[in-house]
Parts: C-alpha cells; sequence; structure tokens
C-alpha cells in the first residue's frame, strides 16, 4: 500500500487500516516530514513519536530540524475533532488526520449529532485540499451501527486505500 504517489496537492486520500497496517502509516509520516512541513491531526492517540524518530533516524543525521516540522494536535472527542480542524490554516503542507473517526463512536453522541459533525469535519477537509494533499487514516468501526461513517467520509475521497491482512498478520487469541 503505497499512498505517496496519491498525495497531490488538491487530493483527499483515504486509507482504510486496522492496526496492522499502523507501521504503513508511519512510514509515510517519516517520509512526508524528511520532504517539508506536515500537519498531522490525531483522532485516535495513534501518533508514533518515537518510531517516528526512529525511522528519521535511519535518514537524517539532522533528526531535530525535521521533527520541527512536524506540526501534531490531538483530539479526544469528536467536538474537539472539529475544532481542530476549523482551526487548522490551509497551508501549502500536507495534512495527514489519523483515526478521523475514532473519537465519533462514543456511544454518549447521539448518531444524528455525530453526523452533522462528521459532514462539518468533511467541509474543513474540503477547505484543506485547497492547496495541499490531504490523508485520512480510518479503522474499523467501534459501534457496528456507526459504519456509514466510514461510507460518509470515503464518499469524498479521491482515492481509496484499503490494507489486505495477510495469513501472517492474524494472530490466534490466547485464552
Amino acid at each position: 500500500m503505497n499512498i505517496l504517489p496519491a498525495l497531490q496537492a488538491g487530493s483527499f486520500v483515504v486509507v482504510l487500516a486496522s492496526r496492522a497496517a499502523r507501521d504503513e502509516i508511519t512510514h509515510v509520516t517519516a517520509e512526508l516530514a524528511l520532504r517539508g512541513p506536515l500537519t498531522i491531526l490525531d483522532g485516535g492517540n495513534r501518533f508514533q513519536a518515537y518510531r517516528i524518530a526512529h525511522l528519521l533516524r535511519q535518514r537524517t543525521t539532522d533528526v531535530q530540524c525535521v521533527s520541527k516540522r512536524l506540526f501534531v494536535r490531538r483530539a479526544f472527542t469528536c467536538y474537539q475533532m472539529l475544532t481542530l480542524l476549523e482551526n487548522t490554516p490551509a497551508r501549502r503542507q500536507p495534512h495527514l488526520i489519523l483515526d478521523l473517526l475514532a473519537t465519533f463512536y462514543d456511544d454518549h453522541v447521539k448518531t444524528p449529532e455525530s453526523i452533522r459533525l462528521v459532514e462539518a469535519c468533511l467541509r474543513q477537509i474540503d477547505r484543506l485540499r485547497q492547496f495541499a494533499p490531504l490523508a485520512v487514516t480510518l479503522g474499523p468501526p467501534l459501534l457496528e451501527e456507526r459504519a456509514f461513517l466510514i461510507e460518509n467520509v470515503c464518499t469524498r475521497a479521491d482515492s481509496i486505500f484499503e490494507e489486505t491482512i495477510t495469513p501472517q498478520e492474524v494472530q490466534q487469541p490466547l485464552f
């Protein structure tokens, strides 16, 4: 799953991935940081700073300079995610939104409200991608009755990448 060629100015790329594909996203994040500034909005507490620093050390001696190009902000509720998107300037640098929908599966937020908030987030995503590429990662839904939110996001995307799980990645639970 190589999403880098799809990340062109104005593009909206969705990566459907469970935990098995997070390493790929970490590599993409490191590569984008090596190329220039990168905005990362983290909706599922998935940003792996130490892993990214390790990858950067393999490619450059000036990790501190490259890491200063990363602008990381986190959201812990769906309301915070919308606020983060609203307050993120539309710059000419890639935007990476990790686990956009993770906070939208909160059962304390009614389904109509989560729909309204996702639509508002998608309007902000359209604003942010005017001048730069934007990639969103989506994990499997935590609440099956909200799985349609993934479809809502995917219908707006220019490209969708979906992981394929190989037999080695499937782990047998231990009982």
